[in-house]
């Protein structure tokens, strides 16, 4: 497997099913990438999620909440600094205080736990890493511990966790081991077999 760069500097992206990705930039700009390029998209970000279904959520720095409904920004209740979006079932995030929610109709139910970053996929599977670089899975009723330490997780499904460490060295979880990928800077590229990489998967860190 190999990387192929992509044209562009962004500081977090996230993607979903169908080569649907979306980033932000140093400047809160937005941004989806369309046949081969990136088009800006009205409004202001500091973090994005995707979902499989195309559900993009967005939040930005005074930790304001939208969703993308008919191709404008819909504001939603809460405060938020990180979002992941498996699809329009699946929606969590992490608010200043390292508390973490998912959105359950109209409304955000608080879970037990302290996180800094959570990633969830369409099939309800839920990673997230503490302030302490500890790695946890969410069973439904409470965060399990897993091996290693991380400063941020993707998962794509129960099959498919990637994780990035303080080096930026870049993992995937199989058969209860984190493997390497070979590492990345702070550019954009794509992994040949399908999957997206680069500068982060999920939420840009303080």
């Amino acid at each position: 497997m190999s990387w192929k760069k992509i044209n562009g500097t962004l500081t977090q992206l996230a993607v979903g099913r169908g080569n649907n990705v979306w980033g932000v930039d140093s400047r809160d700009n937005i941004y989806q990438f369309h046949h081969k390029e990136w088009h800006q998209i009205e409004g202001n970000a500091f973090n994005v999620g995707v979902g499989s279904d195309g559900t993009v959520w967005i939040v930005n720095r005074d930790e304001e909440i939208f969703t993308r409904v008919n191709n404008t920004w819909e504001k939603v209740d809460g405060s938020l600094i990180q979002i992941s979006v498996g699809d329009k079932n699946n929606v969590w995030g992490i608010d200043r205080y390292d508390n973490v929610f998912y959105r359950s109709d109209d409304d955000w139910v608080q879970v037990p736990g302290s996180l800094i970053n959570v990633s969830v996929a369409s099939d309800g599977t839920v990673w997230g890493v503490s302030r302490s670089r500890n790695v946890h899975r969410w069973n439904g009723v409470y965060w399990e511990e897993i091996c290693g330490r991380l400063k941020q997780i993707y998962t794509g499904n129960a099959s498919f966790v990637i994780g990035v460490n303080d080096d930026d060295e870049i993992f995937q979880f199989r058969n209860g081991t984190w493997f390497e990928w070979d590492d990345k800077d702070d550019e954009i590229y794509t992994r040949q077999d399908g999957g997206i990489g680069g500068p982060v998967f999920g939420s840009s860190f303080k």
